[in-house]
C-alpha cells in the first residue's frame, strides 16, 4: 500500500515538471520568435492579456461560484434551524401548560407560562413558523409547581403518556435531521442536539419508570379492598406521578432551552446574516 502511494505521488510530481517544462519551453519559443521579429512589445502585452484573463477565470469566476454555492447551503441551514427550532417549541408545548391560574386571586387571572410571540419569520410572503417565546423558564423556581399542576389537571398518567410521545416524536426528528444534514450544522449546535437527545432519552426512562411504579403501588392497593381508603390511596398515588413527573420533565425543559437559544439567535437576531426576514405582526 505504501509502494503505491509512493509511486502515486513520483508521478504527479514528474506530471508537475513535465508540464511546467512544457511552458517554459513554449516562453522561450515564443520569446526568440518575438526577439528574431523585433516584436516584443506584442509579446509582452499578450502575455498580460493571457495572465489577466486566467486570473480573472481562476479566483474572480471561481470566487463568485463559490458565494453562490455559500448562499445556497445557507438558506438549507435556515431551513434546518427552522425545523429543529419548531421541533423544540412542539415539545414544549406539550410539556408545558400555556397558562395556569394564579393562586389566591380571581379565577379568571393566569399567569403565561409560554405564548407564540408576534414576531414571525418569513419566506417571501408566506409565514413559515412563529416561535414559542417561554415566560417561565428552568430557572424559575415556579416553574416544576407549574407541570406539577398540568399534570394533576390533565390526568398524571395521561401527561406521562403524552409527554413520553412527544418526546420520541422531538427525537426521532432531532435523531433524523443529525444523520441526514448533520455536516450543515456548527459543532456548538451539534453538541448541543446530542446532549438533549441524551436527555430526552433518560427523561422517558425514569418516566417509564416512575408510571411502573404507580402502576404496582394500584396493584397493591386493589388486593386491599375498602372502596373508600382504595379511592383515597389511588388519589395519592396519582399525586406523586404528577410530582415525580413534574420534577423529570423540568430537565428536559432545561435542557431543550439550550439549543432553542442557540437557533433563535442565528434565526431571529442576527441581522442580515440569514435569508430568512422578519416581519413584526
Amino acid at each position: 500500500m505504501r509502494g503505491s502511494e509512493e509511486k502515486t505521488m513520483v508521478g504527479r510530481h514528474i506530471g508537475t515538471f513535465l508540464v511546467a517544462a512544457a511552458l517554459i519551453v513554449l516562453l522561450l519559443v515564443a520569446f526568440i520568435l518575438s526577439l528574431a521579429q523585433d516584436k516584443l512589445p506584442e509579446l509582452a502585452l499578450s502575455l498580460t492579456v493571457y495572465v489577466f484573463a486566467i486570473t480573472l477565470a481562476v479566483f474572480g469566476i471561481g470566487r463568485i461560484l463559490a458565494w453562490r454555492e455559500e448562499r445556497r447551503w445557507n438558506a438549507a441551514k435556515d431551513w434546518l434551524y427552522m425545523i429543529l427550532l419548531e421541533t423544540i417549541d412542539d415539545l414544549l408545548k406539550e410539556l408545558l401548560p400555556a397558562t395556569v391560574p394564579r393562586e389566591g386571586v380571581e379565577p379568571d387571572e393566569d399567569i403565561t407560562v409560554y405564548e407564540v410571540v408576534g414576531e414571525r419569520i418569513h419566506f417571501g410572503e408566506t409565514v413559515a413558523y412563529s416561535p414559542l417565546q417561554l415566560l417561565v423558564g428552568p430557572d424559575n423556581k415556579d416553574l416544576q409547581s407549574h407541570i406539577n399542576r398540568y399534570a394533576s389537571d390533565l390526568g398524571p398518567p395521561r401527561y406521562v403518556d403524552l409527554a413520553k410521545e412527544a418526546m420520541s416524536d422531538a427525537r426521532e426528528q432531532v435523531r433524523g435531521m443529525l444523520a441526514t444534514s448533520g455536516q450543515l450544522l456548527e459543532a456548538d449546535i451539534t453538541a448541543m442536539l446530542m446532549s438533549f437527545d441524551q436527555a430526552i432519552a433518560t427523561t422517558m426512562r425514569h418516566l417509564d419508570s416512575a408510571a411502573s411504579m404507580r402502576n404496582e403501588r394500584l396493584e397493591d392497593i386493589a388486593h386491599r379492598g375498602g372502596e373508600a381508603s382504595t379511592t383515597q390511596l389511588v388519589q395519592e398515588a396519582d399525586r406523586e406521578l404528577a410530582f415525580v413527573s413534574s420534577i423529570i420533565v423540568e430537565s428536559v425543559v432545561d435542557s431543550a432551552t439550550k439549543p432553542k437559544a442557540w437557533l433563535e439567535n442565528e434565526m431571529l437576531y442576527w441581522e442580515g446574516q440569514s435569508s430568512l426576514r422578519r416581519l413584526r405582526a
